[in-house]
Parts: structure tokens; C-alpha cells; sequence
């Protein structure tokens, strides 16, 4: 059976991204940008995939069809951090900086973000705390509030900070670690009215704390090493 709603979420994904927001700058990014993020794109589905599957039911590693149904989980930041290092080694193969693709990439990579978090409309609905005001996601009863729209909302707020920041001079390392620290937050910030089972947090949730944290006191200790140095030049 074909899941027409997650291949309009891919669709959408793919499609505003690179019509509506360009990669800045372009100089760091022309040079096999549809390869390098195409192949970021695979490579982090393909280990975010196997990390979720070696984490809930390692015997499937051994089953193809069971690899496949990327609906059935995949872990978002062991995908990301696959992802980057493809970026970061084929930039290098480029002769770019890793840090400067990486920044020029950073907003269109929120918006993706956002754009599949608000596909939920089109999927199986948008999950949240019960509300009046909210959405009646498939097959239930009760509204709920869409929490992947106000997520996609945070998101795409913080791609237009990341990219007003890096306008105005914030190199390019910066950019790339505050745009982690406001992806980890805002999916931290999700997550506490995210459905699950269970009191405790989600592990997706927990990673998304410690990823938050650690690149939030990575961010400052960087702004603050700058602020010491009598100069500092972009990577």
C-alpha cells in the first residue's frame, strides 16, 4: 500500500526548501550542493534508520523489509550528526570549509525541518495536549492541539535568526552551533506535550535535552573565547 501522506511530506520537503530558500552564501554551496545534500539526506536517513532499529529490535537488522519502513522509527540526531560529516567530508573533497557549507546549508536544512513537522496535516494529523482549539487527528475523537505546527513555526523562526546572524558577520562555526542548539530546544520544548507512554521522558526527548545543553554552553563558550581573542577570521 502507498503511503500517499508521508510521500507528499517528502514531496514538501524537498520541494520549498530549494525553490524558496537558496543557500547564503552561495559561494560556499554551488560547487556540488545537490550532490553533497542529497547524499546527506540519504546517508542520515539510512543511519538514523539502523540506530533506531539496533536500538528497539536488533533482529531486524537482518531483515530488509523491516530496514525499509522508515515509518517504523527513525533516531533524528544519530541521522543528523551522519549527515554532517558527509557534508563536512565531501566540502573537504570540494575544497570549501566544512564550516561554511555547513552555515549556508543551515537555513534551508531548519525550513526542511519545519516543512516535514508541518506535514503532519497531510499525514495521520498533528498530535498534542487535548484542546478546543486544536485539530481532530485521524481515527480519534477529542481535538489536539498540533504541536508540529508550532514547532515548524519555531523552526523557521530560527532559520530566519541563523541566517539575519550570519548576515551580519557571525561566522560561520557559530552559525552552525546555534542552529543545533535552537533545533535541540525546540524539539525539547515539543516533546513535554508530545503523546507517549509512560511517566518518564521519551528517548528521543532525553537526547534532545543533552544535545541542547551541549551545544548551548558550546555557542557561548565560543561567543565568549571570540570576545577574548583581539581577532577572529570566519572558517
Amino acid at each position: 500500500m502507498i503511503d500517499v501522506g508521508l510521500l507528499a511530506s517528502i514531496a514538501i520537503v524537498l520541494i520549498v526548501p530549494a525553490v524558496f530558500v537558496p543557500p547564503w552564501p552561495t559561494s560556499a554551496a554551488a560547487t556540488g550542493l545537490l550532490d553533497t545534500a542529497g547524499g546527506a539526506v540519504l546517508i542520515g536517513l539510512l543511519v538514523g534508520r539502523l540506530a533506531a532499529v539496533a536500538i528497539d529490535d536488533p533482529g531486524a537488522l537482518s531483515r530488509i523489509g523491516d530496514l525499509i519502513i522508515i515509518r517504523s522509527g527513525v533516531e533524528f540526531w544519530p541521522g543528523v550528526a551522519a549527515g554532517t560529516a558527509w557534508i563536512a567530508i565531501r566540502s573537504k573533497r570540494d575544497h570549501i570549509a566544512p564550516a561554511q557549507r555547513l552555515a549556508a546549508l543551515t537555513t534551508p536544512a531548519l525550513v526542511a525541518w519545519a516543512c516535514y513537522e508541518a506535514a503532519c496535516l497531510v499525514r495521520d494529523g498533528c498530535p498534542g495536549p487535548l484542546s478546543s482549539l486544536g485539530l481532530r487527528p485521524d481515527g480519534l475523537v477529542a481535538r489536539m492541539f498540533p504541536i508540529d505546527v508550532f514547532a515548524a513555526a519555531a523552526a523557521v523562526a530560527a532559520a530566519i535568526a541563523t541566517r539575519h546572524f550570519h548576515r551580519r558577520g557571525m561566522p560561520s562555526l557559530q552559525v552552525v552551533v546555534l542552529a543545533i542548539a535552537l533545533l535541540s530546544t525546540i524539539r525539547s520544548v515539543a516533546s513535554i506535550w508530545l503523546p507517549h507512554i509512560g511517566d518518564g521522558l521519551t528517548r528521543q526527548h532525553e537526547t534532545s535535552l543533552v544535545i541542547a545543553v551541549i551545544a548551548t554552553l558550546t555557542f557561548i563558550a565560543i561567543r565568549i573565547r571570540e570576545q577574548r581573542s583581539p581577532a577572529t577570521t570566519d572558517p
